[in-house]
């Protein structure tokens, strides 16, 4: 059955408060969020951002997933992913001993397929990516346990690549435990691919599930750390480097927010923004002489900017800097995805419902996989819903597909 507006983040959140014998002005003091707040969101008439669902989580003790719903394990049946997961997870069983006379083909041919599986990550394809990785982790495992030298290496950094991708369809999906199992297994082969700049990743990566559980403040002390093995690459001005710690102030500055640190976030923005001026363009990711390279530019922390402002509440200027954000054609579709569907949440508290639904079609559009899982798509469709005197057929279209029962 699809999740019913009536039992959506707010009603969530007043039931768990009721099992734990607090009043809402308990709760509110308890996770230092505004109790009128507490109250318009428990009943439905705002929708909750991330710093709060994450701030009430840790008050209460328990996973952000409590609240969101994650995950929607129907919709997982819908869209066949359930099959392939069960593979992905049998897969990891093994991340470190050689198999008897399991086929592997030369690592040119592997690394092609690990290609179209970062091109569906980039895609937000989750279906693709978890049906290409089981295979994969097989093969690359088989290589990386019985190959020596540059060879055992190149198959842990494409290791690292699908762990990386399979981490996106987890996290997406609220599978908080794969999402630890893939972190634990990236963290084995990036420290084995004589790539400094894959532990970067993995340290981004590893900051990145820290919104889940609501440790904001262990995911920063994280990014810090990643920092500091990039540091010297970021001063000689080498390009890996430089759209490594862009990326780490970028999440860094995400995780100040949550916390409240609008200063900090701020700051670190700025300091992205810095690095992506001294770039100065749109940089893809690739790898480089042995080297990954993550993606970075202006246009990412253009995102993040109105991003910064959309969690911060500030929804005015959120908008207003959404304006300035202009992709080029082929940009991300991840990344647009994310960025719409920010802009819908910041159009809804605004009161621009119409412009709202627009832009939650739009990130159906660039990544419909990505949008039908989000849970803030949930949550601002059931407010356009709330909000509607008469609701739009494509309304009730949208909310029928992402699992929002009218």
């Amino acid at each position: 059955m699809p999740t019913p507006t009536g039992i959506g983040t707010g009603a969530r959140i007043a039931s768990y408060r009721r099992l734990h014998r607090l009043t809402q002005k308990q709760l509110a003091s308890k996770a230092a969020v505004s109790y009128s707040l507490l109250v318009k969101v428990e009943q439905g008439r705002r929708p909750a951002s991330g710093s709060f669902i994450a701030a009430v989580a840790r008050a209460m003790g328990v996973p952000v997933t409590t609240f969101t719903g994650q995950p929607y394990t129907t919709d997982h049946a819908h869209d066949r992913l359930d099959s392939p997961l069960a593979d992905l997870r049998a897969a990891l069983d093994n991340y470190d001993l050689p198999l008897d006379e399991l086929p592997v083909r030369a690592l040119p041919e592997i690394a092609a397929d690990v290609h179209a599986v970062l091109l569906a990550r980039r895609g937000a394809n989750f279906g693709r990516i978890v049906a290409m990785a089981p295979p994969l982790v097989d093969e690359l495992v088989q290589v990386s346990q019985t190959a020596q030298g540059q060879s055992a290496e190149e198959a842990h950094r494409l290791l690292a690549h699908v762990y990386r991708s399979a981490y996106d369809v987890a996290y997406g999906l609220g599978l908080s435990d794969l999402v630890s199992l893939l972190l634990s297994r990236m963290d084995y082969s990036t420290q084995r691919a004589g790539d400094p700049y894959l532990m970067s990743l993995y340290g981004y990566m590893r900051a990145y599930s820290t919104f889940a559980t609501g440790r904001h403040e262990v995911g920063r002390k994280i990014i810090t750390k990643a920092r500091e093995t990039i540091d010297q690459g970021v001063r000689a001005g080498e390009l890996p480097a430089l759209c490594s710690a862009g990326n780490l102030h970028l999440r860094a500055s995400m995780l100040a927010t949550r916390q409240g640190d609008a200063d900090s976030a701020r700051d670190e923005l700025a300091e992205a923004r810095r690095l992506a001026e001294q770039l100065g363009r749109e940089v893809v990711g690739e790898a480089r002489d042995g080297a990954h390279i993550q993606s970075f530019g202006p246009t990412n922390v253009a995102i993040h900017a109105a991003a910064v402002e959309m969690e911060l509440g500030n929804h005015g200027k959120s908008l207003q800097l959404a304006k300035l954000v202009q992709p080029q054609a082929d940009y991300f579709p991840d990344r647009l995805g994310h960025f719409w569907i920010d802009t819908a949440r910041s159009q809804l508290w605004s009161g621009k419902a119409d412009a709202a639904l627009v832009s939650l079609l739009k990130a159906r559009k660039v990544a419909p996989q990505q949008a039908k899982y989000h849970p803030s798509v949930r949550e601002t469709v059931a407010g356009l819903v709330r909000a509607a005197r008469r609701t739009p057929d494509t309304l009730i279209g949208y909310a029928s597909w992402c699992g929002v029962q009218l």
